[in-house]
This record gives structure tokens, sequence and C-alpha cells, in this order.
């Protein structure tokens, strides 16, 4: 899921994100993750990670091949 350029640093996305976690928790989950690109690779993908991370998102690992060399993947989770 993604939210267009057009509509970035209007609140979108956290709204996005608050309404999976308040989901997830009703159905049980006690953790959240995401995938990106690693920071440093692309500026595009350095604002999402950036995002993920101001909503409470924390590193866990990179898989540098998941996807290619290009776009190494970056997970983050968070604890619900």
């Amino acid at each position: 899921m993604g939210v267009m350029k057009e509509f970035h640093r209007n609140g979108v996305g956290r709204q996005l994100v608050e309404k999976a976690k308040e989901v997830a928790k009703a159905q049980g989950y006690e953790f959240m993750q995401v995938k990106t690109v690693k920071m440093g690779m692309y500026k595009d993908y350095d604002r999402t990670n950036l995002f993920y991370i101001s909503c409470g998102f924390k590193e866990l690992e990179v898989f540098p091949l998941l996807w290619d060399e290009a776009n190494p993947c970056q997970i983050y989770v968070m604890a619900l």
C-alpha cells in the first residue's frame, strides 16, 4: 500500500498506519511489519523510511537480495 505523491505530507499515510494498527490489534496480532527499500538507496525511499520511523517502527533486518541488488529490502517492525 502506498500514498500517491500529491497526497504526501497531509496525514493520509499516518491515518492508514493508525487504522492498520487498530485492525491488527482487534484481530489479535501483537506485531506489525513493513518492507521498503533500504535507507540510502533512493531519495523517495529515504522519505518512506523516515516516515515509518516517525510512526514508531523499528529497524529489524535488511535482506540485500530479497528483491534484487539494487533494491535491498529493509524490514521494520512495531509492537502493538
